[in-house]
């Protein structure tokens, strides 16, 4: 038995239930609402357990305000990135001061909540030295 519901609006669930046990995916926008439907499933006697694969979305507009703090802590310069986050997808074009800048924007927008993708079309300054030890005028 699967049944998609939409919740609230923003929230898409599907459920599987196969032996009493309940597996869910998609996505809500808050982890108390992850960990609610989790709660009241496991209140119904038929439940013997919940498998839950839900994902948190990010607020639109919040990505591309906390991979800038991310990268301000991790000591990475942002000057001169442009972070788009769409679906998902976040999109990071411009151009990074060093190799360090570059990678900690990509590797830092996986950790944020919702991403499912990472364009980086970073470029970097002339003459940018990569850590591989080549020297690259540009990367894409």
């Amino acid at each position: 038995m699967a049944e998609v519901r939409r919740l609230g609006g923003s929230a898409l669930i599907s459920a599987s239930v196969q032996d009493g046990v309940v597996t869910l995916t998609g996505e809500v926008p808050e982890q108390r609402l992850r960990t609610l439907i989790e709660q009241e499933l496991l209140r119904l006697p038929a439940v013997c357990d919940v498998y839950n694969q839900l994902r948190v979305s990010a607020p639109p507009g919040a990505l591309p305000a906390q991979l800038l703090a991310l990268l301000a802590r991790e000591g990475a310069c942002a000057t001169g990135i442009d972070i788009r986050a769409v679906g998902g997808i976040v999109t990071l074009s411009g151009q990074a001061e060093s190799w360090f800048d570059r990678d900690a924007a990509e590797r830092l927008s996986w950790t944020l909540p919702g991403v499912q993708a990472v364009v980086n079309r970073l470029t970097l300054p002339a003459g940018a030295v990569d850590p591989a030890g080549e020297d690259e005028g540009s990367a894409a």
